[in-house]
């Protein structure tokens, strides 16, 4: 058990001074949020695990997200240190203040996991090439990111905590970074589900529990008393998110329509046609049949 380096509490080994009183809606409210995120991710990754394809899906996006993702897991655990710390005083006073940051685990883990099969995928269909190596490249950039900023985050937590100015700077700085790739991270979605003008391997169920739980999870952090940085990342997500899933259903259920009713259109087309040339000859038939009634006649 570490001292509080702010000395908040009576106690220096009590963390339980900095957790909130948090109404039971809020809990409830938070449970339905994390079970949302938990299953808005897994149609995406038994999707890709039945088309075993990555059509459709934009390898930007995935790499986006997890620097979204782990930079604001970075930021959550930071803002809320005590609080956290506070698990070993109070359990679950400690878990119903911590569910935001429960919530961002189960966020970064449902675009870890599509990262993963996304490699795993391309590297079947492709095998080693120039884009798959690149892609590796890019992995390794960003594990090396987190691992750096695991370290910083633990070392200043315990060492400085959030009265700390410094401490409260780097705070800042990672939800800066969240707030930036959440608000750039669906638009090499968008531009590719934009261009291909199909679903392909996305997934439009998820997404569509997506999108409702962004609504929740903004409710949520407002209730839970966050600060501004922590729920700004969710607002540009929200519409960035509305936006793709309009795309989706558009492509999905009004297009097959349309596809449909301009193959419709031009048979009918190609049916007035076909008559028009046949009503067209009806008049050279008649005078070749009367020609011959008089030569017959003759």
């Amino acid at each position: 058990m570490y001292k509080d380096p702010c000395k908040k509490c009576s106690n220096e080994y009590d963390y339980s001074c900095y957790l909130l009183d948090i109404s039971t809606i809020t809990v409830v409210m938070g449970v339905i949020l994390i079970l949302g995120s938990f299953l808005s991710f897994v149609p995406q990754i038994i999707k890709l695990c039945i088309l075993k394809k990555t059509d459709g899906m934009s390898f930007q996006m995935l790499h986006l997200a997890l620097y979204n993702q782990w930079s604001l897991l970075v930021n959550f655990f930071m803002s809320q240190f005590p609080q956290v710390m506070s698990c070993n005083n109070t359990f679950w006073k400690c878990v119903a203040n911590i569910i935001p940051q429960i919530n961002s685990v189960f966020g970064f883990l449902g675009f870890f996991v599509p990262f993963l099969q996304y490699l795993y995928y391309q590297k079947r269909e492709q095998g080693y090439s120039a884009e798959f190596k690149k892609n590796v490249i890019y992995s390794l950039i960003f594990t090396f990111y987190a691992l750096v900023t695991t370290f910083g985050f633990v070392f200043s937590g315990f060492f400085f905590s959030v009265c700390d100015p410094t401490f409260k700077t780097f705070t800042f700085i990672f939800a800066f970074i969240s707030m930036c790739c959440a608000c750039v991270q669906w638009i090499p979605q968008i531009i590719k589900t934009y261009k291909l003008q199909a679903v392909g391997s996305f997934s439009i169920f998820g997404q569509c529990i997506n999108v409702p739980g962004q609504v929740i999870s903004l409710i949520t952090l407002i209730l839970s008393n966050n600060g501004w940085t922590t729920w700004i990342t969710n607002i540009a997500q929200l519409i960035m998110q509305s936006v793709l899933l309009v795309l989706l259903l558009r492509y999905q259920c009004c297009e097959p329509y349309k596809s449909k009713n301009k193959a419709e259109k031009e048979k009918e087309a190609e049916a007035r046609i076909s008559k028009q040339i046949q009503l067209e000859k009806q008049p050279e038939q008649c005078t070749e049949c009367a020609v011959e009634t008089v030569q017959c006649q003759e």
